[in-house]
């Protein structure tokens, strides 16, 4: 599929940072950076404010204004967008609705790309319980937690023959609780500390550490309420542990590359505040372990484009 209009499902310096990529990329192979036109999403606030990424597009849709819902988290908008003007493929950034397997699966139907990973990859390493389950499957150390068990059957050979591999319902069902009960369950055989995590949370949302049995049923129904109809998990408590993160590189070919990691442990409110790299907290054997893990999780799920595989490390093992 020629691909001669993009729709840029974001703003800010994400828009900024694409469009100038590809327009360089494309004066370099075809000596003109107008080769791929570009159609941009703008909401009231961000004409208010002139942002930057306006003036640099070639043609921009005026959407709601408001919370992401209304404007760049809502796939059924960028869809419908992407189908009118139209263009041939859409860029979704980070944040916003970079994350939802909807979008991908959505312009799949339509026939339009999406310039990102399938969304059954998406799913399954964007979704907290079906990455915890092939993560363990990929042999990668995971804290106990309410699926320690369920593991998926892959072998490099699979890889070399384009087997990808998905996470079936009945499994991922039995990662999570359905109620206080069996919650409570859980937590007794992982032990306290626990959290309760929601599998569609994220930024501090759906999230709750739990000390003791008598404080669960309260802090259970707390993450039910904040992220409405979301699977949930048990994991045991990680305490005094960095965040660590190994970016990735995939094509559609099969083909993997870790593009090395980083420290991203100063955070405010769940927030990322400064990213430190190269990471130095950990011995260099681990992280070119974790550099092998990463290359293999997006092998094993036919993962394409660009990622960031995050992991926990304690220094005491």
């Amino acid at each position: 599929r020629v691909i001669e209009k993009v729709l840029i499902a974001n703003n800010g310096i994400a828009a900024v940072k694409c469009m100038r990529s590809i327009r360089r990329w494309s004066y370099e192979m075809f000596r003109n950076e107008r080769t791929i036109r570009f159609v941009v999403m703008v909401t009231p606030e961000d004409l208010k404010a002139n942002a930057e990424y306006i003036k640099m597009a070639d043609h921009y849709v005026p959407v709601p204004g408001g919370t992401n819902n209304n404007n760049y988290a809502n796939v059924e908008l960028i869809v419908d967008i992407a189908k009118r003007i139209p263009v041939q493929a859409v860029w979704a950034g980070w944040g916003h609705a970079s994350e939802n397997p909807k979008l991908p699966e959505l312009l799949n139907k339509a026939g339009i790309s999406f310039l990102g990973p399938s969304s059954k990859a998406m799913w399954a390493l964007g979704d907290k319980v079906a990455s915890s389950i092939v993560a363990q499957s990929a042999d990668i150390p995971t804290l106990p937690w309410s699926g320690s068990d369920l593991r998926l059957e892959w072998a490099e050979e699979d890889q070399k023959q384009n087997k990808v591999i998905s996470v079936p319902q009945d499994l991922y069902a039995r990662g999570c609780v359905q109620d206080v009960d069996e919650g409570l369950s859980g937590a007794e055989r992982i032990g306290y500390p626990v959290v309760i995590k929601a599998s569609e949370g994220g930024g501090g949302k759906g999230i709750r550490k739990v000390e003791n049995s008598e404080s669960f049923p309260t802090l259970f129904r707390q993450v039910q309420t904040e992220i409405p109809g979301s699977p949930i998990f048990i994991m045991q408590l990680a305490q005094h542990a960095r965040h660590l993160e190994v970016q990735i590189l995939a094509d559609e070919y099969g083909n993997a590359i870790s593009l090395f990691g980083r420290d991203c442990s100063i955070q405010r409110r769940h927030q990322k505040i400064i990213e430190e790299a190269p990471a130095t907290i950990a011995p260099s054997s681990t992280l070119e372990q974790m550099e092998r893990y990463a290359v293999r999780m997006a092998k094993m799920v036919g993962y394409v484009s660009a990622g960031t595989v995050e992991y926990l490390y304690s220094e005491d093992g």
